[in-house]
């Protein structure tokens, strides 16, 4: 899955709220399992987060959701589920922070040209 074709489907998804914190791997991580039972009941479904941006390097653009996002917010990721067979977003929330992220976040993003798959 690339970034574009996972970034139109955030898209379609419709209006994501907004939430200013400290981005980190255990927020990230407590989201998910919050929401276990979709993937659960999807095995289509993966977990993915697609950063915009973090620590103000950019890593692309997720057209329409954070336009009423703090414009000083220097990391930004949405988060979600996926479902690959329909290419539908099942869930998903943005994440705009003016906080230093996490060190995991930063690295895992980096590594994934800022999408990471969770397993």
């Amino acid at each position: 899955m690339d970034p574009f074709t996972l970034g139109a489907a955030i898209l379609a998804f419709g209006y994501i709220a907004v939430v200013v914190i400290a981005i980190t791997v255990d927020i990230i991580t407590e989201w998910f399992r919050a929401r276990g039972r979709i993937k659960a009941e999807n095995t289509h479904s993966i977990a993915f987060t697609l950063a915009e941006r973090i620590k103000n390097k950019q890593y692309t653009k997720v057209t329409g959701v954070f336009d009423k996002a703090p414009t000083t917010a220097s990391t930004r990721i949405v988060q979600g589920l996926f479902d690959q067979r329909t290419g539908k977003v099942l869930d998903a929330r943005a994440l705009a922070s003016v906080r230093e992220p996490g060190a995991g976040v930063v690295r895992d993003h980096a590594a994934g040209s800022g999408l990471v798959i969770y397993e």
